[in-house]
């Protein structure tokens, strides 16, 4: 492990105050949360390579490799991380070479142009997954090794984002006017897998909150009409926060662009109890928990474009704007904007977790 991962300080897990602040309840400190570290960030941060994960490999394997991140994890002071849930849908992916100092050859994305459902014959055919196809041995396997004072958040990829991957993001907003009637089969039946798969994890012990990442907008608007978003997603998304608050968790929103139009629905009609992905250039955190810091939870706001070409003096410095202006009323997790992506230098990765330690007055 990097010689300045082992200075920072003592970790002190406590789920217990990630949740409360997720609540909105008053914690003794600001708790940190990602949504995702970069294979290649870990094994930097690690000094060696990632012990890889997969259902088929010896279970020794396995509990190497879910011991790996998680000492990580508690090592960069963390309370909670997300374990992924893979509902075997398929989509179609273009690619480049990835130019990132801590490269992985190459770099994959959603294929805007096309998908597998383009027709109502594609739709009949589709191999559509059944809830025992949820495989939920990676979670298991983290439980079963979870550090004390840990807990793991569920975190599945919502239902916009695999409908319009399904068609390709193009032909699902033609077919939102020409094919409206297999928009809503298909929104249905995806939403369908979707609640079924955080079902799944209603009754496992220490997954304290459900995460759902769906990117709804852009940098001026939402991608698709609000219009569209109340007809087809969002009692979806009202369905997986109903589910998650019966099972007594939270309910967070990954969700990328502005979305201001139907900021209003998330919080009174979908009930999220936190958001997340904040880019300065749309709206800075510190904008959006003056709004609506009363009664949801924000979580990161390190914009990643300052973390990726900023000096760490930069870096240092907008953390500790942020955790000035948002945590003295509460209801604030720190973080990166969106995820801490192999583009960014580890060295100013973590510049931001030692300032937040510092905050919290344990550096």
């Amino acid at each position: 492990m990097l010689e300045r991962v082992e200075r920072l300080p003592e970790p002190q897990p406590d789920v217990g105050q990630l949740v409360d602040v997720l609540r909105r309840r008053p914690a003794g400190r600001v708790p940190m949360l990602e949504i995702k570290l970069d294979d290649e960030v870990q094994a930097a941060l690690l000094g060696e390579p990632l012990i890889p994960w997969s259902a088929e490999a010896p279970r020794d394997q396995r509990i190497a490799s879910v011991r790996q991140h998680a000492g990580l994890m508690r090592r960069l002071g963390f309370d909670a991380f997300r374990v992924r849930t893979a509902i075997p849908f398929t989509s179609a992916k273009a690619g480049a070479d990835d130019t990132a100092d801590l490269s992985r050859g190459r770099r994959q994305w959603q294929d805007e142009h096309t998908g597998p459902i383009r027709t109502r014959e594609d739709f009949e055919r589709y191999p559509w997954p059944r809830p025992q196809d949820v495989d939920y041995r990676l979670a298991e396997d983290f439980l079963r090794e979870l550090p004390e004072g840990m807990g793991c958040i569920a975190y599945i990829s919502g239902p916009f984002e695999w409908s319009s991957w399904l068609m390709g993001l193009e032909p699902f907003m033609l077919a939102l006017y020409e094919q409206p009637d297999l928009v809503a089969d298909l929104t249905e039946r995806v939403g369908r897998a979707i609640y079924d798969a955080l079902a799944g994890y209603v009754g496992m012990d220490n997954i304290v909150a459900f995460w759902v990442g769906d990117d709804l907008g852009f940098k001026t608007s939402t991608l698709i009409s609000p219009e569209h978003l109340r007809q087809y997603i969002l009692p979806w998304h009202r369905r997986y926060a109903e589910l998650a608050h019966r099972s007594d968790r939270p309910y967070l929103l990954h969700c990328c662009g502005h979305v201001g139009a139907i900021m209003s629905d998330l919080a009174d009609d979908v009930r999220i109890d936190a958001k997340h992905s904040f880019e300065d250039v749309i709206e800075p955190v510190e904008s959006f928990h003056r709004t609506w810091g009363s009664r949801l939870t924000a979580v990161g706001g390190v914009d990643v474009d300052l973390l990726a070409r900023g000096s760490p003096q930069q870096v240092a410095d907008r953390t500790a704007a942020i955790l000035e202006a948002c945590a003295p009323a509460g209801g604030y997790i720190a973080g990166t904007g969106n995820s801490v992506t192999n583009y960014i230098p580890v060295e100013n990765y973590l510049t931001m977790v030692e300032t937040v330690h510092r905050f919290n007055g344990r550096a």
